[in-house]
């Protein structure tokens, strides 16, 4: 089974790794959790300072050298790592808990202090793969826990790394708008795709409708479920963020997350949109395949009705009654011009059952449902 799914199959049955009744914030990693790497960027107003795989031996004098400190932890495998960073910031114990249970649900929850905010990234586009992204604010820190390394967020470093230090002029909670930002703008890219994809089953189903139409859309219709499972809690989390006064999260800062429930309002009507499309699209191919079959039908029909009468002609004549008994056993058999007299009239009359056809217009050219114009079979 690949990652994806394996990833998919995740996030649709869930299994809890704490065993039943343990105390409150008991800590366990999943056994194929990733050993963390842990990149470190403190910054202010006079400067940056990065450090990939760095040690958290460093993170005491980086806190108080510099304004603004992020922690970015890629890989939940380590436990004991995890406390030393909870002890060093001050976590309470059970969002550590829910850090390492990936399957959470959207939410932001205030531990006094600090702010935990859980969400969903957008890891793959088709087949469509959400990893859980941790955030930890508290004055002057940001801790993101991803479960696998890669993510979004390039921008925002080459951002805090540029020239300018109009972002390293604000505060962490400035640093967390933009993570959150860039994570809900991630979303549009698997929407588009989703679009293109519904678009394209949307004119094979008219087209050329067969029974592999109904896999992908079914699929695609499974992707925009999760795609909406994972949308929709996000909207509530920001949305308690903007409607609390939450200590770590300014009002300056409030201001830009509106930006932020624009994009999800946005993101969950294009969601709700394709869904529909792609709900229609099994209707779609059914009426499709239907019309095609009876065009097929009507072709036999007509077929059929126009032998018919040839073949009771053709009936007639083959009956082979004595002539020479009676004069009127089928004079026609003696006649010189009998057979082909037979095969005009069977000629005649298939023509003549045509041309009633095309008067009442079963013949023409029909409408197909996209719009065009179908040729006489």
């Amino acid at each position: 089974m690949s990652r994806a799914q394996a990833s998919r199959t995740g996030r649709l049955f869930h299994r809890r790794r704490s065993i039943p009744g343990s105390a409150p914030g008991t800590l366990a990693a999943a056994p194929d959790a990733r050993p963390p790497a842990i990149r470190i960027i403190a910054y202010g107003p006079d400067g940056v300072i990065d450090r990939e795989h760095a040690d958290p031996d460093e993170i005491a004098a980086l806190r108080a050298q510099w304004p603004v400190i992020w922690v970015d932890v890629d890989g939940l495998g380590d436990v004991a790592l995890l406390r030393r960073l909870g002890a060093e910031f001050g976590l309470h114990p059970l969002a550590l808990e829910d850090v390492l249970s990936t399957h959470q649900r959207p939410k932001v929850e205030s531990y006094g202090d600090h702010l935990f905010i859980v969400t969903q990234m957008a890891e793959t586009v088709r087949p469509f793969v959400a990893e859980q992204l941790s955030l930890f604010l508290g004055t002057g820190f940001v801790l993101s826990f991803q479960e696998r390394p890669g993510d979004c967020f390039d921008p925002i470093r080459q951002r805090i790394q540029g020239s300018s230090g109009r972002f390293r002029a604000n505060g962490a909670d400035y640093l967390a708008y933009a993570l959150l930002d860039a994570m809900i703008d991630g979303f549009f890219p698997v929407l588009e795709t989703h679009g293109e994809v519904v678009e394209a089953l949307e004119d094979r189903a008219i087209r050329e409708p067969s029974g592999e139409i109904v896999g992908e859309v079914h699929a695609v219709k499974r992707d925009l479920l999760l795609v909406r499972r994972t949308l929709w809690p996000q909207r509530e989390m920001i949305g308690a963020l903007l409607r609390d006064e939450m200590p770590p999260v300014t009002a300056q800062t409030r201001v830009y997350l509106r930006d932020c429930y624009d994009h999800l309002v946005q993101l969950i009507d294009m969601t709700e949109v394709y869904r529909e499309v792609s709900s229609s699209l099994f209707d779609l191919h059914m009426m499709a395949v239907s019309n095609r079959m009876n065009e097929v039908m009507k072709v036999l029909t007509i077929i059929a009705t126009i032998f018919i009468p040839l073949g009771f002609i053709a009936s007639v004549y083959g009956m082979n009654f004595e002539t020479s008994e009676s004069p009127w056993n089928m004079p026609e058999l003696r006649w010189y011009f009998g057979y082909p007299f037979a095969l005009g009239l069977m000629t005649a009359v298939a023509f003549a059952f045509l041309l009633v056809f095309w008067r009442k217009g079963w013949l023409r050219r029909e409408t197909r449902i996209d719009g065009r114009r179908r040729g006489r079979r």
